[in-house]
């Protein structure tokens, strides 16, 4: 059996184990769910730390949410030695938009002409390197000098690199990777190039309530979640442990997402704010035991036990802590 096939089996028997106990449970929780609100919007972020591409309606699966064959964060751009780079040392990023088109993806930045890349490159071992998230080495295909040249041309650093995460690469389990409180994720729980969870659940609400406290105002984009919810009151995610969506979709809370200074990053213009909000009215009132460590919370990172189709408009339920 070779490496991709043991992986694929790996994936399944772990998937079925947690189905398994999920329905043994389903019908004491099913009782307990209350309904809080309505999917507002949906958004798949293709490569790691570029614009959104917003949809109406995605497959939610266990690696993240699927638009027409492409799954969130599954390219990342690199420095020479495989570390990921983001808005965090390059804002500007925020200015690459991504589009898909039919079996391609198409980058856009001011300036700049379009790179076009097919969304499921074939396999080639010979062009397979490693990347680090973090602490993590994760495997990548490497897209070629095309794409190196053109993300290095518009950031501006010489020897950039492209990777995508192709079927049948090394899947990464992020219940390998413990946080400075715990580790809050189970077997199964798989994810390519983002930071932590598959998914970033955040509330319209808690997005109103920071604003009353800013001078100038901030918009979702600044917080790059996968699903947002309305209806829900001002921070009420902090209790949550499992969201429903629909009646067959199912996420399990990891915990709070602790937040950076990717944050103030300006969407519309690719610069840091110089008074480094709204980072710094979140560490005010959204620091608390043990996450102030990392940052202050807004959101909270998800994993999924019951995939399936989600769409804006769709009702949400919880399960309370």
């Amino acid at each position: 059996m070779d490496d991709a096939s043991s992986v694929a089996v790996a994936v399944a028997v772990i998937s079925i184990a947690k189905l398994m106990i999920g329905w043994l449970m389903y019908g004491h929780k099913h009782r307990k769910y209350q309904h809080v609100g309505t999917v507002s919007s949906l958004r798949c972020y293709p490569v790691k730390s570029c614009q959104a591409v917003h949809t109406q309606q995605a497959r939610a699966t266990v690696l993240g949410l699927n638009l027409d064959g492409v799954t969130d964060r599954h390219w990342l751009i690199t420095k020479y030695n495989g570390d990921f780079i983001s808005q965090r040392q390059c804002p500007e990023m925020a200015l690459i938009s991504v589009s898909i088109l039919g079996n391609d993806i198409q980058l856009d930045a001011p300036g700049m002409t379009s790179l076009t890349l097919p969304k499921n490159p074939p396999l080639n071992k010979s062009k397979v390197g490693r990347v680090r998230v973090w602490e993590t080495r994760i495997e990548a295909l490497h897209c070629g000098q095309e794409a190196s040249d053109w993300v290095s041309k518009f950031l501006g650093i010489e020897g950039l690199q492209m990777g995508f995460f192709a079927p049948g690469l090394k899947v990464r389990d992020t219940s390998n990777e413990p946080k400075p409180w715990g580790f809050v994720a189970l077997p199964g729980d798989l994810s390519a190039y983002s930071d932590f969870g598959a998914y970033l659940v955040t509330n319209e609400a808690s997005l109103e309530d920071l604003n009353e406290r800013l001078e100038k105002k901030v918009t979702m984009t600044n917080f790059r979640p996968n699903i947002v919810i309305k209806g829900c009151k001002a921070f009420d995610e902090d209790n949550w442990l499992e969201i429903r969506i629909g009646d067959k979709v199912y996420f399990r809370v990891q915990d709070p997402c602790t937040r950076c200074s990717l944050t103030t990053v300006d969407p519309e213009k690719g610069v840091k704010d110089p008074k480094m909000e709204p980072l710094a009215t979140l560490k005010k009132f959204r620091g608390y035991p043990p996450y102030e460590v990392e940052g202050p919370c807004f959101g909270v990172n998800a994993a999924i036990d019951y995939p399936g189709n989600i769409q804006v408009g769709d009702p949400v339920y919880v399960l309370r802590k």
